[in-house]
């Protein structure tokens, strides 16, 4: 409404009605659309977002479901008060269902700027919606979305709400077009590629509508096998899980095997179904992205025959992602004592839609965003998930903008994250194994995976 209004008074009615009925996106926002009434002519409608054909009749005698004239109430409305909501009950676009729906009105000169909503979708005032993972696929996400909700819950202030999600890339989707979703987990490496690929997840102009909230931990992948397997070359032409469609894992490791050169017969699976067909012998490995340590993995003895597979910190994943290990602490049944598996390993990032600041939904994001960061000490405590002791709010992602009241928060107070003495992050670089002469914007890269290491030492 607000973006409608100033374009009308900056490029004047004809440009903006003409786009309008172009369906231009900047005035469709899901299930929102903006409308345009000519108040010299009552009834007329110069403007309709989704529904041109609106415009090439005189709509001052539309009645609702209930017999309501609710075109005469807009039109008088927008005369004399010059602004405000008008209900209604008609059919949504598929003709069957009658739904409650809401329009605010507002008096531009001679014109009156509207913007519809059902009533339904408009979510309690208190209310956060949050994509997470499922306990199969994404059981890091869930958790943490969880853990949110035991911290963040304050009554009639604020309710934070975890959804089950598919994963990392549907999860995205999710925060652009799900209803009462307003924020999600994906993944650094999946936000990258959306980037790259200049999707409209790009943070230029009008089209974007995503932020980052933080820049959260590092989600480690897990390549297990059965014992017969002992290198990820072994995979090529054999079956492997790759996790289910939409789902962080699947974008990943396309992604990974697709490097590395290594072709796979891949096929989705929810991860106790791949586990079962590891037993069977249907499938030669399964693979999740997720936090460590994963209680499924954590739960597998020696005897059960599967082993972690090493993934090599090759040349061409390293715009993507990071070096990382496991330990027999994280996994004793598939990594000897002493003994350490090498991967590699992502940036869980939660994300938000970018409302505008004028919008009630861009106050309860601001309402989550601030008890969050107030509360971060909070989620330190043992009953959390260990990675929660590896999160630093500070952390950046390049690429992307933050979620400006997240920015705000940090500028006005010290980071969310100790001092930490060079000689401790010289000694986590020892950990990987290989030459590090790398410049300062290198070593920022792995500052989330050295806060992950340091918890777990």
């Amino acid at each position: 409404m607000k973006r409608t209004i100033a374009l009308i008074k900056r490029d004047g009615v004809d440009a903006v009605v003409k786009a309008v009925n172009n369906k231009d996106p900047r005035f469709i926002d899901r299930d929102l659309y903006v409308f345009i009434h000519d108040l010299t002519v009552p009834g007329k409608l110069i403007g309709h977002a989704t529904n041109i054909k609106l415009t090439r009749e005189n709509n001052i005698n539309y009645q609702d479901e209930n017999g309501k004239y609710f075109v005469r109430e807009i039109v008088e409305l927008a005369k004399t008060l010059g602004s405000g909501w008008v209900d209604y009950r008609l059919a949504i676009p598929n003709g069957i269902q009658i739904a409650d729906q809401s329009a605010y009105v507002e008096r531009v000169g001679d014109y009156a700027v509207g913007a519809r909503v059902y009533k339904a979708d408009t979510p309690n005032e208190n209310t956060v919606g949050i994509i997470a993972g499922n306990p199969n696929s994404a059981p890091t996400y869930l958790q943490f979305a969880y853990d949110m909700a035991v911290v963040l819950n304050d009554g009639s202030n604020l309710r934070v709400v975890p959804v089950v999600g598919m994963g990392g890339e549907q999860n995205i989707r999710d925060v652009r077009s799900l209803r009462g979703i307003d924020v999600g987990f994906t993944q650094s490496n999946i936000l990258n590629s959306y980037l790259r690929a200049n999707k409209t997840f790009a943070t230029s102009a009008d089209d974007s509508k995503i932020v980052y909230i933080a820049n959260l931990f590092s989600e480690e992948v897990h390549l297990a096998a059965r014992s017969d397997i002992r290198s990820i070359s072994q995979l090529r032409g054999k079956k492997v899980n790759i996790d289910i469609n939409g789902s962080g894992t699947a974008f990943t490791m396309q992604d990974v095997f697709r490097n590395l050169g290594i072709d796979v017969v891949a096929v989705n699976l929810d991860q106790a179904d791949a586990m079962e067909q590891m037993r069977t012998g249907e499938i030669s490995a399964t693979v999740l992205v997720a936090g460590k340590p994963v209680s499924s993995l954590a739960a597998i003895r020696p005897e059960d025959g599967f082993r972690l597979l090493p993934i090599p910190y090759a040349s061409a994943l390293q715009e993507d992602y990071l070096p990382n290990n496991f330990t027999s602490s994280n996994y004793p049944g598939l990594v000897e004592d002493g003994q350490s598996v090498e991967t590699i390993a992502v940036s869980a990032v939660l994300i938000a839609y970018d409302w505008h600041k004028e919008s009630d939904r861009y106050r309860r994001v601001k309402k989550f965003v601030e008890a969050l960061f107030a509360k971060i000490d909070e989620f330190q405590k043992p009953s959390r998930h260990p990675k929660w002791r590896s999160v630093n709010l500070a952390s950046t992602l390049s690429g992307w903008d933050r979620f400006d009241v997240a920015d705000e928060l940090l500028a006005a107070g010290p980071r969310n994250t100790p001092v930490l003495k060079q000689t401790s992050f010289e000694k986590f670089l020892q950990t990987r194994n290989r030459p590090w002469n790398m410049t300062v914007e290198e070593r920022e890269r792995l500052f989330s995976d050295f806060m992950a290491w340091s918890a777990e030492q």
